[in-house]
């Protein structure tokens, strides 16, 4: 059992490692532990999977599908962005660096929205 857990660890510090820096110091931790992504990353991703979820529960509530117009959605996808674009580029010209919890707070936007839109295009409803 320990050698299949220590597996799935290593998996996924290996697939973090693709897509995030993994700073220590931009990382949320659960005590010793360090998690795969950095809090940005870690927020983008849970709250991609909630939006994908929501989308998929109002769709089935509705019964129908829900057409999404491709320029509405591309303008939702570039207002969601903004909080995250703010973040990363104050934080690289020295004006302003969010803490972790910030980093993750203002990532959710993007990724709900990137979920959502991920469930639309999957249900057909955003072509």
């Amino acid at each position: 059992m320990a050698e299949i857990l220590k597996s799935i660890v290593v998996f996924a510090y290996a697939a973090g490692s693709v897509v995030c820096h993994q700073l220590p110091e931009r990382s949320f931790h659960w005590g010793q532990w360090q998690f795969p992504v950095c809090s940005r990353c870690t927020g983008l991703y849970l709250s991609a999977a909630v939006g994908l979820a929501a989308w998929a529960a109002v769709r089935k509530g509705r019964g129908r599908p829900i057409h999404i117009p491709p320029r509405l959605a591309v303008a939702i996808l570039v207002a969601a962005a903004l909080p995250t674009l703010v973040s990363v580029a104050s934080a690289a010209l020295g004006v302003w660096d969010a803490t972790n919890a910030g980093r993750a707070l203002l990532a959710i936007p993007l990724g709900a929205t990137a979920g959502v839109l991920t469930a639309a295009v999957a249900a057909k409803d955003l072509r």
